[in-house]
């Protein structure tokens, strides 16, 4: 056990939370959830059957200050404060919580050791984590600790900590809730796009999501130039590429790589280098836009499933049957191959050669539906 942790017991050893399910009379909830994009679109049902479920509660979102800008004007959260889930801002939101004397805590989705503690000295009464068995706080929770029983979809487990507050509900559908209030519209972008290349039947719009939240995820340079070789056979189809502004060098690779493999130099025309053009907004919504999305399991890929943008999705070290949706199974499709190294090292991947499994002719087959 890490001396962090040990300190923050030994300073929590005398506080208290109320064990079992909350009150029905529940007038401010906090909810937690500011790590990454995807795992923040995953609880986006658990705001929605919450608000439906306690309308006059005010529903308070701690999020993280990098992608809080994506839920801003979702309404079914009332407040937004903003924290990484570092030690450095640690006092300064303990502060804020304190002053909203919140009744109920829900840790969807917020790092330990500060995520417990946090709820625990701003004084919340009701605490609740799912799945919390191997959690060093979870004696300060106030469900007993719960493991996860069955491996599935990962926004019915979030679910599951709405049944502490007698909240019963499967509707796992994601949402973004969008607003057109960027100088540069991403859509807009899209249109002058298919009038300055004149199609006569119209552009089909393909997105390359080339990057990942970690290398173990993603799929290599010369995969997606392969698939871009084959898919620039049909002349109607546009390739963009999508992506954070630190991922402008894995387009420029692409771009440089594919050009040098094409006969016909002038069909790089129709591949777009749109990632870091946008905000993240910006970006959703050109997500939004398109036609078809290809990516690695990684957030964008959750954004293109709230927005029901067609999707191919590519697994080897994550694992389908949690990141895929249970529903709009028409609209959403995955390849997925087996783990090649034993024992998988994850995150900490340098090589992923697992992801050499999955073949540009495969993906190829399955962009077929809609071409």
């Amino acid at each position: 056990m890490k001396l962090s942790i040990i300190l923050l017991r030994f300073l929590m050893r005398k506080k208290r939370v109320i064990k079992g399910l909350a009150p029905q009379n529940l007038n401010h909830i906090c909810v937690f959830s500011n790590t990454a994009i995807g795992d923040t679109l995953f609880n986006t049902p658990v705001f929605r059957e919450l608000k439906k479920a306690y309308p006059k509660s005010k529903i308070t979102a701690i999020l993280n200050p990098k992608n809080a800008s994506l839920f801003a004007t979702n309404p079914n959260i009332d407040e937004i404060l903003l924290y990484d889930g570092r030690w450095r801002g640690f006092f300064k939101i303990l502060k804020e919580l304190k002053k909203r004397k919140c009744q109920v805590a829900l840790l969807l989705h917020s790092n330990e050791p500060q995520a417990t503690p946090l709820a625990v000295f701003a004084g919340i009464e009701y605490i609740y984590k799912f799945p919390n068995d191997k959690n060093e706080f979870n004696f300060w929770h106030s469900n007993a600790p719960m493991g996860l029983e069955k491996l599935q979809y990962v926004v019915l487990n979030r679910l599951r900590v709405l049944e502490f507050l007698g909240v019963y509900t499967k509707n796992s559908r994601l949402e973004l809730f969008l607003q057109n209030n960027d100088k540069k519209d991403a859509l807009l972008w899209l249109q002058s796009l298919k009038n300055e290349l004149c199609f006569k039947h119209g552009a089909f719009f393909i997105g390359f999501n080339l990057g990942a939240s970690n290398l173990s995820r993603q799929w290599f340079i010369f995969r997606w130039v392969e698939l871009a070789l084959m898919l620039l056979k049909h002349e109607n189809i546009v390739i963009i590429l999508t992506g954070a502004p630190n991922e402008k060098k894995l387009a420029l690779n692409f771009k440089q790589e594919l050009l040098a493999k094409l006969e016909q130099k002038e069909l790089i025309k129709r591949v777009c280098d749109a990632s870091g053009e946008f905000s993240l907004n910006g970006a959703a919504r050109l997500i939004g836009g398109l036609d078809l999305f290809i990516s690695a399991d990684t957030g964008p890929f959750h954004i293109a499933v709230a927005l029901k943008t067609p999707s191919i999705t590519l697994f080897a070290v994550a694992e389908p049957l949690a990141s895929m949706p249970n529903y709009d199974e028409n609209l959403h499709f995955f390849i997925k191959k087996p783990r090649t190294c034993a024992p998988c090292v994850g995150k900490n991947c340098k090589y992923q050669k697992c992801m050499l499994q999955i073949n540009a002719q495969e993906v190829y087959e399955l962009c077929k539906k809609w071409l």
